[in-house]
């Protein structure tokens, strides 16, 4: 009996691997602290943070009915042509620049703390695909992020910027995307016809990946009641501000 493992470069070129996103910003109500009363409050302060996807030389806001472009990857894979089944192959492996960053955007101009919820997932159509691993959609943080491992789950990450963001300055987020070299090995045998032909498909075709990305801040002001109030976990902050642990793991 014959077999056959079709390429993957094949499969990619006629577009099958589609690459796409969408963001959800969010404002969190700021926690402000009564000296009078002994006892945090919550207020509706204009406490905002802004997430921005880089667009050639700007930076441009990503809002809850807007979408990552991923623009490193859309001019990679793009021709001079319209004819899109002419594209480029996406690259499995291939390490693609992105750039996405916070803002604090507060219109009071507090300082806050920043919190990013990150959910990575695939798409058979309309509906989301469990065979395939979300971690095989990896995404290069910046530095200063820690990540709670305690809040981790199949589809979500969750990152704190240990420095406070100071009113009107950007931290970085995303620096880039890779989708794994393991994605290679998820195939299918699939029977031949009467020519005895067998052949493994490989079972990201047709297949979407998606990022979500969720944003949220607190202020600085009684930084460990703050915090616990807004997200519900406890935080140990030194006397520049900074978080040095969250839950009672180191933030390095």
């Amino acid at each position: 009996m014959k077999k056959i493992v079709k390429n993957p470069l094949v499969i990619l070129a006629v577009g099958v691997l589609i690459v796409a996103a969408s963001s959800v910003g969010a404002t969190r109500a700021a926690i402000s602290y009564s000296n009078k009363a002994d006892q945090v409050n919550f207020s509706t302060a204009q406490l905002q943070v802004e997430l921005q996807e880089k667009q050639g030389d700007d930076y441009a806001a990503v809002s809850a009915e807007d979408s990552l472009t991923f623009p490193a990857i859309a001019e990679a894979m793009k021709t001079n042509d319209s004819d899109k089944s002419n594209d480029i192959p996406f690259t499995v492996g291939k390490k693609y620049d992105e750039n996405v960053r916070v803002v604090n955007t507060s219109e009071g101009g507090y300082d806050e703390y920043v919190r990013v919820s990150v959910y990575k997932y695939w798409k058979d159509g309309k509906n989301k695909d469990t065979f395939l691993d979300p971690k095989l959609i990896d995404l290069e943080v910046a530095n200063g992020w820690y990540e709670d491992k305690t809040a981790e789950t199949l589809e979500r990450k969750v990152y704190y910027l240990a420095k406070p963001l100071a009113y009107n300055e950007s931290h970085d987020f995303i620096k880039s995307v890779t989708i794994g070299n393991e994605v290679l090995t998820y195939v299918k045998t699939v029977d031949g016809d009467k020519t005895g032909v067998v052949v493994d498909e490989y079972q990201y075709n047709g297949k979407t990946f998606y990022v979500e990305i969720m944003v949220d801040a607190v202020q600085t002001h009684n930084a460990t009641d703050a915090i616990r109030g807004a997200w519900g976990v406890h935080a140990e902050v030194d006397d520049n501000g900074v978080i040095t642990s969250i839950n009672g793991a180191a933030v390095n």
